[in-house]
């Protein structure tokens, strides 16, 4: 079975320089909550103290177990997010991966009037 996974990756920045900082305050607007998506490529979103980063992924696994396709999926989604930090020329440390299986939510039907 295929499965679909919207994985959020938060992390903290490490020893930003001063270069790095105005950097990130310069793209702010390309980066804030409001620009918050999950894709394959993935979104990399902060907020403007420059401490805290999420990095949102859609990840699609095959795998016949769901609790195996998770993991991989989280796995898989803390690799890209720790490589799209450093092609950034930043450091930082993940605090929490959390994963929601596309497949899991349920739609509730529009109340009608």
């Amino acid at each position: 079975m295929t499965w679909n996974f919207r994985i959020t990756v938060r992390g903290r920045f490490s020893e930003l320089d001063e270069d790095q900082r105005r950097s990130l305050r310069a793209a702010q607007d390309d980066h804030d909550m409001l620009s918050a998506r999950f894709s394959p490529e993935g979104t990399f979103l902060y907020t403007p103290e420059l401490v805290n980063y999420q990095h949102r992924f859609l990840i699609t696994g095959d795998e016949a177990d769901r609790d195996d396709a998770e993991t991989l999926a989280n796995i898989r989604a803390e690799e890209l997010s720790a490589a799209d930090l450093a092609s950034r020329g930043l450091d930082g440390r993940t605090i929490s991966v959390s994963a929601v299986c596309v497949e899991d939510i349920k739609v509730r039907p529009g109340v009608r009037r």
